[in-house]
């Protein structure tokens, strides 16, 4: 599991040590994507702020108007009152990204093969996208930026036709040397002008790629669609391809080279989505994992060797390479120049790896098709050989190896020298200082993550300026996206994402209407008690599903809820087949006992919340809506249960096993371990009314009792304190049923293990006592007194007696309670008194 990022390191990987206030954004990170340099634009923005940095209002620059640039821009302008603007040196937004239809980004890519990278929701909470083509991703970011410009205006600003050329560092401040296009009256077409900053944010990206590599080449920019191989037209029987490079552009190059009408998004579907392909995630992760080692230290790492030797026959046997050989163009010959042996680096993302992977073994699978591999340092473009092996457009030396083509494509990176040139001078020494920082963090740098925290701080300020909802917030509004979440086992843990975190379940139990869809990709043995916490939150949901395999969830959850043999009236949560839907929002791993817990502890939460919320109107007011209390307590008696329950509801907010233990035991009989699972899924909305009144009971009765309070430990929910007397454990309890027999049939006979037994069921039990019956008819599995002192319960219900005792008020309920004491004592003593009199003397102390 990747770790996040605290505030304090963010900043330390962005902020020049030598120039304080001075930011580099993106420019010397690796795995760099769209939504990666977004993620990391709202990740500083975000800890800049809640260190401090941004308190007092400032005037902020920030260079170069990207994905990182927009996105840092507009999230300052969003959460501050300081000046930001923004420099372009373009005419436009995110220039290079506008120029390709065939170009895909994909939010989550470099994850794979972690789960749900197929969701195409970047999920940003501001300046949000979908994955598709690279011009339509652009525009909406922009468009999206356009409107945040209008509502944050002034202090949102952008220059565009402005190429910053220096940053001169002054005391407390920055100068910025920029050229500019002349306004009316000024005479020459370009102007240079000045203008001073507080704060500086660098986020000039790569820059662009050269566009004459080789002598004699013309290069096509990977992010133009001339540079996008087309398919085969000419009617070559064999055609050639040389790519240079070895990074993600020529990867995917290489793939789109080979292939016999290259669609990106298709290329991404045909691994991600191929059947069984989650057999080798594993195996990719390990690879992975070992070769960013390796190369950490320094050395190189065969990554083919290792694909060979681990995951080749597993791809060959699903049918991956097949399924590419059918689409290859036909009779390619694919040349692949990188400057060491290894053909791939861990620099690159693993999806991209393995399509380049999968395409060189579907080359070698047909005798018409072919692959070649070369590395050298040094390609340059030479003149055809005398006698031409076969026709080419193109010939190239490549360390005295000479090569045919009909098309050379060269992806060797952008050039970085030339787009930091101009910031030399404050650039001096940060690369060193953040190749340590990345060194440190590992991981968590690669593939960057926004915080829980920083999301909502976004979220919650757009909102207040008006601004339009994220893509996913619009769909779930316009009821065309559910809440989802999506639980998988993975590495004996489980993994939960979705737009709705593990602590904020609660929400599902809450009348807002929304939809909550709940993905369980295994059957429910996988999940150990995971399984019955989704349970219990589904059965309670007003609108939820459960899409898992019917045939492995039904009988699982009947059992739990609507068969359940201690509660009546629960309904089967639905459930219906589906495939998982990908999510990948906030994705957490955890232990499945801890994140049980983290649900039944929220569940339990919002339980306890909608009781107090029913009982402190009941004791203030007397207003008993929905009947769910059943019985009118005199004002006398309201008055000192509401001092009673401000406690209890304290313990219960501190302490969440007390809590748990009371709630289970309300709404179940059984007092043991083995039934804790089932007598959780119990608690919840659709028992709230045995709750309320269970719980409202035991607090009339300790209103009278005094020292009655609720307990943490077996047996029972509550304790009562006796003065110079051993403490009574007692149980409250509103069980439909137990073990399948109506609570009112068997409640006198039931093996309690409790002193006294407070019910709140339907039918009437006035007054039973266990000991009340003689010993020669007592069940086989009941023990005898001589087995176990003090068996006899006093057991109380909601009778005529103790209705007409609430209703008159606190004498009268301890006359009452005194009475049934007493009366108690004494058929126990009168039965005990055969046995002899040491038993006798026993009981009367016990009663003193």
């Amino acid at each position: 599991m990747i770790e996040m990022l605290f505030p304090r390191d963010v900043i330390t990987g962005a902020a020049s040590q030598t120039h304080p206030g001075l930011y580099v954004l993106g420019c010397y990170d690796k795995r760099i994507t769209f939504y990666s340099q977004q993620v990391r634009a709202l990740s500083l923005v975000h800890a800049l702020h809640a260190e401090g940095y941004l308190s007092a209002p400032k005037r902020i620059a920030v260079i170069g108007a990207g994905a990182a640039g927009v996105t840092a821009a507009a999230a300052l302008a969003l959460i501050t009152d300081s000046e930001v603007v923004l420099f372009e040196r373009s005419h436009e937004l995110m220039p290079i990204q506008k120029a390709t239809l065939r170009r895909n980004i994909d939010p989550h890519i470099f994850d794979w093969p972690e789960w749900d990278t197929d969701d195409p929701l970047a999920d940003l909470p501001i300046l949000d996208w979908t994955a598709g083509p690279a011009q339509g991703v652009r525009k909406a970011v922009a468009s999206e930026f356009e409107r945040m410009v209008g509502a944050l205006s002034p202090r949102l600003k952008k220059r565009m036709r402005h190429r910053v050329t220096a940053i001169n560092p002054e005391r407390k401040s920055f100068e910025l040397v920029f050229e500019r296009d002349a306004e009316p009256g000024e005479v020459e077409d370009s102007v240079e002008d000045r203008d001073r900053f507080d704060i500086v944010f660098i986020a000039i990206g790569f820059g662009l790629e050269p566009t004459q590599t080789l002598v004699g080449i013309q290069n096509q920019s990977y992010w133009s669609d001339a540079g996008v191989p087309v398919p085969e037209f000419e009617g070559r029987t064999k055609p050639r391809f040389f790519i240079s490079g070895n990074g993600d552009g020529a990867l995917i190059d290489f793939v789109a080279s080979a292939s016999m009408d290259f669609d990106h998004a298709r290329m991404i579907a045909t691994i991600t989505k191929h059947p069984g392909i989650e057999e080798i995630f594993d195996s990719l992760q390990a690879i992975d994992l070992r070769a960013r080692g390796v190369e950490a230290s320094g050395e190189r790492f065969d990554l083919v060797a290792a694909y060979d030797a681990e995951v080749l026959s597993k791809l060959k046997t699903l049918g991956l390479i097949q399924a590419v050989v059918g689409r290859l163009r036909p009779g390619v010959q694919l040349v692949l120049q990188t400057r060491h042996p290894e053909i791939f680096t861990a620099a690159t993302s693993v999806l991209n790896r393995l399509a380049a992977y999968i395409t060189m073994k579907a080359c070698e699978a047909r005798p018409q098709h072919s692959f070649e591999h070369i590395h050298c340092t040094d390609v340059r473009i030479v003149a055809p050989p005398e006698e031409s092996p076969y026709e080419a457009t193109h010939w190239l030396e490549c360390s005295g190896m000479t090569v045919g083509a009909h098309s050379v494509i060269i992806r060797r990176g952008p050039n970085q020298t030339a787009v930091r040139a101009p910031f030399a001078n404050v650039l001096s020494g940060f690369e060193e200082e953040h190749q340590t920082w990345l060194n440190l963090h590992g991981d968590a740098t690669l593939v960057p993550r926004l915080s829980t925290e920083a999301r909502g701080f976004f979220e919650s300020r757009a909102r207040e300026m008006h601004l339009p909802s994220a893509p996913r917030a619009q769909m779930a509004t316009a009821a065309l996206l559910t809440d989802s979440i999506q639980i998988r086992p993975v590495h004996g843990g489980v993994r939960w994402s979705g737009s709705m975190a593990a602590p904020e379940v609660m929400a599902a139990w809450s009348n807002t209407g929304s939809q909550l869809h709940i993905f369980c990709t295994d059957d429910p043995s996988s999940y150990g008690p995971v399984a019955t916490a989704i349970v219990r939150l589904a059965t309670h949901a007003s609108s939820c599903k459960i899409i898992a395999d019917p045939a492995r969830w039904r009988f699982f959850a009947e059992r739990l809820s609507s068969e359940s043999l201690h509660a009546e009236g629960l309904q089967l949560p639905e459930i219906e087949a589906g495939a998982s839907t990908a999510v990948n929002r906030n994705p957490v791993t955890d232990d499945p006992g801890e994140l049980a817990r983290t649900i039944h502890k929220v569940l339990d939460s919002w339980t306890l919340d909608a009781i107090d919320n029913h009982i402190t109107e009941y004791l203030a007011t007397g207003r008993d809506s929905g009947r769910r209390v059943g019985f009118n307590a005199a004002i006398t008696l309201r008055v000192r249960m509401r001092p009673i329950w401000l406690r209890w509801k304290a313990s219960f907010d501190r302490d969440e096993v007390m809590r748990a233990r009371f709630l289970r035991l309300l709404v179940c009989a059984l007092d043991d371990d083995d039934s804790i699972e089932l007598a959780h899924v119990l608690v919840g909305p659709a028992k709230l009314t045995s709750l309320v009144r269970g719980t409202t009971v035991a607090l009339a009765i300790a209103a009278a009792w005094e020292t009655l309070a609720p307990c943490d430990l077996a047996p029972g929910n509550l304790l009562r304190s006796r003065a110079g007397a051993t403490s009574w454990t007692g149980h409250t309890c509103a069980a439909d049923q137990v073990d399948g027999v109506p609570m009112s049939l068997c409640a006198a006979r039931y093996m309690w293990q409790t002193q006294f037994v407070i019910l709140s069921v339907r039918g009437s039990i006035d007054l039973a006592m266990r000991a009340e019956e003689a010993f020669s008819s007592t069940d086989q599995q009941q023990p005898n007194f001589t087995e176990s002192f003090g068996s006899g319960q006093i057991i109380m219900s909601i009778d005529a007696a103790l209705t007409k005792a609430l209703e008159t008020g606190p004498a009268e309920l301890a006359l009452l309670l005194d009475g049934i004491e007493r009366a108690h004592f004494a058929q126990l003593i009168q039965k005990i008194e055969p046995q002899g009199e040491e038993h006798a003397y026993d009981v009367q102390e016990e009663k003193l």
